[in-house]
């Protein structure tokens, strides 16, 4: 069966500097359906997907395993093609050009390099499958080694590389084209904390060097530090979008307080409010939604405590993460017992 055309309406890739506004990925009611073979039922991995990537900004995509991460990320490639649906990468419909190809990088979840090659021998065959000329490769190659801190081991055999060196020769091969969009499949997962922080900043420095990150990821902590925007995806349909700052909310309190004695912290418990986080005589007091800020004060003022500060205390990405697709779920669910 033919691919289905896709609505065009400028072919040429945008200047960075055409506008900072303009989205470098949008799609607008993108499908996606497998067909079942012999019969079976079609799977419908992807549903109405309208999504918009911004010039210069790292863009979490989350979802559970099997939401449809790994089939956005293949059509944004250009590896299968949509059911239905249009989507523009830089201003352009025609995914699979050359001028396209070349402004995106691509790391793959757990890739693999031959263990019998040299770091730069595998940034070298990546170059030559982009078409890079010698003195440009050499070129490129030092660069992209120098931003990813594997200038020193580039003569050193993959064998030998750490995960961290190995996701960081990854991060060189995908920038070797000097991509606008580098499209990254959990960047970070597997990595010691000292790795983790290794790359996390490499991103950051992209992002802040204009280049656009869309990462898919379960680590919602590293998304949540590096992510000026994120989307949530489950069951092929995008639930949620926007900045941090416009989907976390504020939950609960935390008063930081001096000078809790045990009946104090007693008296703290049962009236529902959590002491955490002890140093010296200094206790951070966690007080849920259910519980009025005017209890524990009424609590401090009794026994003497000192109230050093009050303080909002905003949800993570992982409670919004579980919250979002926890709705989905019971929706999903109580549309099937209809």
């Amino acid at each position: 069966m033919a691919p289905p055309e896709l609505t065009e309406t400028d072919d040429s890739v945008r200047d960075t500097a055409d506008s900072t506004e303009a989205p470098v990925i949008e799609t607008q009611k993108l499908c996606k359906i497998y067909e079942g073979a012999l019969g079976g039922e079609d799977v419908k991995a992807l549903t109405d997907l309208d999504l918009i990537v911004k010039s210069g900004e790292i863009f979490g995509y989350l979802g559970p395993n099997g939401s449809g991460k790994t089939t956005t990320i293949k059509l944004l490639l250009g590896l299968i093609f949509p059911s239905s649906g249009s989507m523009k990468i830089l201003g352009s419909s025609r995914i699979g050009a050359p001028s396209i190809r070349k402004n995106i990088g691509y790391l793959p979840e757990g890739a693999y390099y031959p263990d019998f090659l040299r770091g730069e021998e595998v940034l070298r065959f990546y170059g030559q499958l982009y078409g890079l000329e010698r003195h440009d490769l050499k070129r490129r190659m030092d660069n992209v080694l120098e931003l990813v801190g594997m200038q020193h081991a580039r003569s050193r055999l993959v064998r030998g590389y750490s995960k961290g060196m190995r996701q960081r020769i990854g991060l060189a091969q995908a920038l070797l084209s000097d991509p606008q969009i580098l499209i990254l499949d959990e960047p970070t997962t597997g990595l010691d904390p000292i790795a983790r922080k290794e790359i996390r900043d490499i991103l950051v420095r992209l992002r802040d060097e204009g280049k656009t990150l869309f990462i898919s990821s379960h680590e919602l902590l590293e998304v949540e530090m590096i992510s000026n925007r994120v989307g949530i995806l489950y069951d092929g349909v995008l639930q949620t979008t926007g900045t941090i700052d416009e989907l976390l909310l504020d939950r609960d309190l935390s008063v930081e307080v001096r000078g809790a004695g045990a009946e104090a912290l007693e008296k703290f418990a049962a009236a529902g409010i959590q002491a955490e986080d002890a140093v010296d005589n200094k206790i951070v007091l966690r007080l849920p939604e259910t519980v009025s800020i005017y209890a524990a004060m009424s609590i401090c003022e009794a026994e003497h405590v000192e109230v050093i500060r009050i303080a909002p205390r905003r949800e993570t990405l992982e409670e919004l993460f579980v919250r979002v697709v926890g709705m989905a779920e019971r929706e999903a669910r109580e549309k099937a017992s209809k």
